[in-house]
């Protein structure tokens, strides 16, 4: 299973405002799966020539993977530098969380498996 790409135009689209009803139509919900509000929404920054980066991206397979339901996808941090300043990417990989039309949570270290899909679960379930 393969993440999908988000573009920085595809993320700025999202909205951000809480009175904001329309969905974005995004790959995952155009071909037919539409995810139940789809948030929070995991956004995986990456480097293609970055080792550590590809690491993570395998581990975030396989958590999603293990829960379908999470809407989570990547965005290459060379072609977002509106999204890299405005929501502070300090590093790659990172992994945000965003949830309630903002950012929630940011995430540079994975650690492993395990740890990653606990940290992503705790808002998933809550």
């Amino acid at each position: 299973m393969t993440l999908v790409e988000w573009s920085e135009k595809d993320l700025l689209a999202w909205p951000a405002a809480p009175t904001e009803a329309v969905e974005p139509e995004f790959p995952e919900n155009v071909a037919g799966g539409r995810l139940a509000h789809s948030e929070p929404r995991y956004v995986f920054f990456y480097t293609p020539l970055c080792g550590t980066c590809k690491v993570g991206e395998r581990m975030l397979e396989v958590v999603a993977a293990l829960n379908p339901q999470i809407a989570i996808g990547r965005c290459n941090i060379n072609f977002s530098p509106v999204l890299a300043r405005n929501w502070q990417i300090e590093s790659v990989p990172c992994l945000v969380r965003w949830n309630r039309r903002t950012v929630a949570g940011k995430k540079y270290r994975f650690d492993d498996v395990q740890e990653l899909h606990r940290w992503m679960n705790i808002t998933t379930n809550g």
